[in-house]
């Protein structure tokens, strides 16, 4: 019985790391939208975005994805870690930000991005987001 109650407790604890893959593909995910957007290529960098953060995106500036992406000021910067549970991911950036992924059936999609820490508690308001869905 105790190897069975072991397996399940290392099973558990791999579940919430993600595999390496998950991990490539979430940073390469975030590092293709901010290649695209500082070469202004928004159907790239739109291309990179939730359903849900392109319409939020959208009613917030009442552009289009393409029309308003490339011209938002996000710093982006080399990623310095990249952490996934299960189906969701957040990417560390070394500028301090971050942003956070979601697993959808056509792949990993940013779900927040320029998302810096909030002064205060970390359960209070963990992040202020430049654009989330």
């Amino acid at each position: 019985m105790r190897p069975r109650l072991v397996l399940l407790f290392l099973l558990t604890l791999t579940a919430g790391c993600g595999t390496s893959d998950d991990r490539e593909q979430a940073r390469d995910v975030t590092e293709r939208f901010f290649d695209a957007v500082r070469r202004d290529r928004p159907e790239e960098a739109c291309a990179q975005l939730s359903a849900a953060i392109v319409k939020e995106l959208e009613s917030q500036t009442e552009q289009s994805c393409r029309g308003v992406i490339t011209r938002l000021e996000y710093d982006g910067g080399a990623v310095v870690a990249v952490h996934v549970y299960i189906t969701n991911a957040k990417v560390d950036l070394r500028n301090g930000e971050s942003v956070f992924l979601n697993r959808e059936p056509t792949g990993w999609k940013l779900t927040a991005i320029g998302c810096k820490p909030e002064d205060g508690k970390p359960r209070d308001r963990p992040f202020d987001c430049e654009v989330e869905a």
